[in-house]
């Protein structure tokens, strides 16, 4: 026999450490799915996300500046201190789900927005115009 039986194990643990740690370091560098505004839900409140849409309204305020996102499942504003984004453009974001609750006359007039954590590098790109 070539390989002792224990050298055998101990050569098939290490391949088998090896092996995790490799698909431990590949899924660290993986990014989860974009999520649509409809999947945005009170089960979600607080919750990491990532949205890609097109930027529709741009609403400059004091300290920062607010925008509205929208995918094919609808709308939802955007709350960030990073550069605004331009009207029209195309972006995919990292950002917390919040709610801001409003009562109004016994009814719930509140909805939920995000705060933005980041803007991420789009994942499709546009042919050019002169194709």
């Amino acid at each position: 026999m070539l390989i002792s039986h224990s050298r055998w194990i101990l050569l098939t643990n290490n391949l088998k450490r090896i092996s995790l740690w490799a698909i431990a370091l590949g899924l660290a560098g993986c990014q989860p799915p974009s999520i649509s505004v409809a999947d945005i839900s009170p089960k979600k409140i607080g919750r990491t996300v990532y949205l890609a849409g097109t930027v529709v309204q741009i609403a400059p305020l004091i300290d920062n500046a607010a925008y509205q996102l929208e995918d094919s499942t609808g709308q939802v504003w955007v709350v960030t201190n990073h550069n605004t984004p331009q009207l029209g453009q195309l972006i995919k974001i990292e950002g917390k789900i919040e709610h801001q609750s409003l009562s109004f006359a016994d009814r719930e007039l509140g909805d939920f927005y995000i705060v933005e954590l980041e803007q991420l590098p789009p994942t499709e790109s546009k042919p050019p115009d002169n194709l």
